[in-house]
């Protein structure tokens, strides 16, 4: 993917979608929301994830602009023009993918927000929307609970708060780590000098983590995580692990890896991302870390790591970040 792979949690990135408005700090509330694994996804719900993305990776300092009598301002002709690309790049790269890569595993995950309306309301939407099993909703309170028992409330989805990915990609992690990757190979430069290069193998990759602002610290991006990882033991592929990547610069995102038992295997300085800081699209060079976690057999809710050896301690001689 084009974007800032990994660059989200529940305390960052943002986007405010329809007519929602963000609770104030001191009154900050838990938002109710349902995790949901869509394979592929279907046209209208790609869509839906771009518009998302761009909020979170690309607009959250517009989102925050506010002139001197406390009106968001409006978004120059030319930015717009940026995240209208980058929008359509991203829904291009989703669609290639299902077209041309249909072998290859891949799931898109996605949390909704979750809304309680009453047991009288005629549903003249798609029957979808209904949430018939509440049990699957996260953030939902004692009381709520009771209501739906008596069949005063019933909940329907909303918009989509969360996202994030994971499918195959061929991703190495270095001699060092991967004594099972597949046959080295022996290039010739134009200056007759020789160079190994060790062949990468597929891996489940994890990538466009994001929550929305309004609805971080409910527990969003945890959940998303969570539903990743079964996922990939879902696939009964063989798999025992899972990477990723994330911008040094992210400690946020980081440190909410670390705790959930994710370990640093190297960093890569070629890395680039898009800036739509200034007038001109551009890309600018950034480090990435990769990083890793071992699958265990069983569901894994909450933090820490598994139970297997150590990854650090089988890369002391490869490449560290310190």
């Amino acid at each position: 993917m084009i974007w800032p792979n990994g660059n989200s949690n529940d305390e960052i990135e943002n986007g405010v979608n329809g007519n929602d408005v963000p609770p104030s700090p001191s009154n900050k509330q838990q938002i109710p929301f349902i995790i949901q694994k869509i394979g592929r996804g279907k046209k209208e719900e790609i869509e839906e994830i771009t518009r998302m993305c761009i909020d979170v990776f690309f607009n959250e300092q517009e989102d925050a602009k506010i002139n001197e009598d406390g009106i968001k301002k409006q978004t120059p002709p030319w930015r717009a023009l940026q995240l209208a690309y980058l929008g359509n790049l991203q829904k291009g790269d989703i669609l290639a993918r299902n077209a041309f890569k249909q072998n290859d595993l891949v799931d898109l995950i996605v949390a909704r927000r979750v809304y309680a309306v009453p047991g009288t309301t005629q549903i003249n939407g798609n029957i979808a929307d209904l949430v018939e099993d509440p049990s699957q909703i996260y953030n939902m309170g004692e009381a709520d609970s009771q209501n739906i028992e008596s069949g005063e409330i019933i909940y329907m989805t909303g918009e989509i708060i969360g996202y994030s990915e994971v499918s195959e990609k061929s991703f190495g992690l270095g001699a060092g780590f991967d004594a099972t990757a597949t046959t080295t190979t022996i290039e010739t430069t134009s200056q007759g000098k020789r160079k190994k290069k060790v062949g990468e193998k597929p891996r489940p990759y994890l990538s466009n983590l994001s929550v929305v602002e309004y609805a971080r610290q409910s527990g969003v991006g945890s959940k998303l995580l969570d539903a990743c990882e079964q996922t990939v033991r879902d696939w009964n592929a063989g798999y025992t692990e899972i990477v990723l990547q994330v911008e040094e610069d992210n400690q946020t995102a980081i440190q909410f890896y670390k705790r959930r038992g994710w370990e640093y295997v190297f960093a890569d300085p070629t890395c680039r991302r898009f800036d739509t800081s200034g007038f001109f699209l551009k890309e600018s060079r950034i480090t990435k870390y990769a990083m890793i976690k071992r699958l265990t057999n069983g569901s894994e809710n909450g933090e820490g790591a598994s139970d297997a050896p150590s990854f650090i301690q089988k890369l002391k001689n490869s490449f560290f970040v310190q």
